[in-house]
């Protein structure tokens, strides 16, 4: 009686691996068929990505123009007295500073 329920349990493991590897060996041949298909669809969003590069760099460009200049002129307004006292600092420095004569 317990050889019979060994043998069942040795009959639906092998029946399990032998559908598993059916499952495999299908799944293996549906990527095969369909990764053609995968890559023409990378090389057609690769396409709408070069045809989109143009657009991108004008609206960088303008965002640049818009947002980053006026934020570069505003930070150098702001650092314009600490960049004069540094340069003054900088003049003195390598101009020489002359003693009287006691």
């Amino acid at each position: 009686m317990a050889l019979f329920g060994f043998l069942g349990a040795m009959a639906l493991f092998a029946g399990l691996a032998f559908f598993g590897v059916l499952a495999g060996l299908a799944s293996l041949i549906c990527w095969v068929i369909f990764l053609p298909f995968r890559i023409l669809g990378l090389v057609f969003r690769g396409f709408a990505f070069l045809l989109f590069l143009p657009f991108a760099l004008l609206l960088g460009g303008g965002l640049v123009l818009l947002v980053g200049l006026p934020l570069l002129v505003m930070t150098l307004v702001l650092a314009a007295p600490a960049i004069l006292l540094g340069m003054a600092i900088v003049w003195l420095a390598k101009r020489g500073v002359s003693r009287a004569a006691v």
